[in-house]
């Protein structure tokens, strides 16, 4: 017998959401043996990572998020005529989805920070699980001005958040809420391999040193490349290329691999990344130094700055030193910064313990 089915609405904008969400659902699965209809447009792949086995995928873009140009760069118009295309949410395609998620016998809708679901979740008479660090609304803000069209798509968004059943909010937090049921520790995901398992898949040895450079799920422009060859005695693992190769000291990995994070992160000796929830998260899991790529533009960037400068030992790139790799130069000074503690709990254990025990009664 297998335990409760839920349902799962993610974001599909970047990899991030459907990291955190993995997180939960491994979680959950350990606990309480639970499995998943799993309502999202990330690649199948991503999940099967954490959650082989254990979820039904019904691919749905359920969110929209930003339109992006590029990991640092969104579209804003784009992004209002995306959001415009979704909401306010078709009365047939919540029905339908209702329907289906009663037949199938679930008993609670998770969202992260898909509100969708939790349409879904109030039409089928279900409750639902709202978990986030931020909200699209709050994200969009600063944008009314330029982009007048996505105030009241936001302010649509902004009454379903509130409906949720319960509110669940991981650290780091943008705007901490008084109301929230639970405030969790980050929410990353767990490697599944050992250090030594995971070098001697990449060729490395244990006394080598590894910089992981990512820019999360967007591919990007990696201009900078050429100059990783000159820091002598590292190996650098990068994501977002254009192809999968390796070019002496730099392996380079495009989207379409299937790459686990987390376990390159438990290999790693330091991490080069955009300033992004779910690679914080797993940073922080690990204790690496990281060197983290701010933007001026994105309103999330200077909540998760402040946590992590406070939190984790690294320093700062703006995103307009990024592409021009400046900041190689200071990669030996952040190799020898030291760890912080690693983290063996984090809030994907705090989050699924609250669901059982709250949401599922079990």
């Amino acid at each position: 017998m297998s335990g409760p089915l839920l349902a799962v609405f993610i974001s599909p904008h970047g990899f991030g959401h459907a990291a955190r969400a993995c997180a939960v659902m491994e979680a959950l699965s350990r606990r309480v043996d639970a499995r998943f209809e799993l309502y999202a447009a990330t690649p199948r792949w991503f999940f099967d990572e954490s959650v082989h086995g254990l979820y039904r995928m019904h691919e749905l873009r359920a969110d929209v998020g930003f339109v992006q140009r590029s990991s640092l760069e969104f579209d804003g118009p784009a992004t209002a005529r995306a959001l415009a295309a979704l909401v306010p949410f078709d009365d047939a395609l919540v029905d339908g989805l209702a329907l289906e998620v009663r037949r199938a016998g679930v008993k609670a809708v998770l969202c992260d920070i898909a509100p969708l679901g939790i349409a879904v979740a109030e039409r089928a008479g279900l409750p639902s699980v709202l978990i986030e660090n931020f909200l699209w609304p709050w994200l969009y803000e600063p944008l009314f001005e330029d982009v007048p069209a996505l105030k009241p798509l936001s302010e649509e968004l902004a009454t379903w958040f509130g409906r949720a059943t319960v509110h669940v909010q991981a650290e780091p937090v943008c705007v901490p809420d008084p109301r929230a049921d639970l405030r969790s520790p980050p929410i990353g995901r767990r490697p599944r391999r050992t250090r030594a398992e995971v070098r001697t898949e990449l060729g490395l040895g244990d006394g080598e040193r590894i910089v992981v450079v990512t820019m999360g799920g967007v591919p990007e422009a990696l201009p900078f490349v050429d100059r990783l060859h000159a820091v002598e005695n590292v190996t650098f693992v990068v994501t977002g290329a254009p192809a999968t190769r390796q070019e002496g000291n730099v392996l380079l990995f495009d989207n379409a691999t299937r790459i686990y994070m987390p376990d390159f992160l438990h290999a790693a000796d330091a991490v080069v990344a955009k300033l992004g929830y779910s690679t914080v998260a797993e940073v922080w899991h690990e204790g690496l130094p990281l060197a983290y790529v701010t933007r001026a533009d994105f309103r999330e960037t200077e909540s998760l700055r402040r946590w992590v400068a406070a939190t984790l030992p690294g320093f700062e790139v703006p995103a307009a030193d990024f592409p021009g790799g400046s900041w190689i130069d200071r990669v030996p000074e952040l190799l020898d910064l030291p760890r912080a503690p690693k983290r063996e709990q984090g809030g994907a254990d705090r989050v699924a313990a609250f669901i059982a025990e709250e949401v599922l009664g079990v």
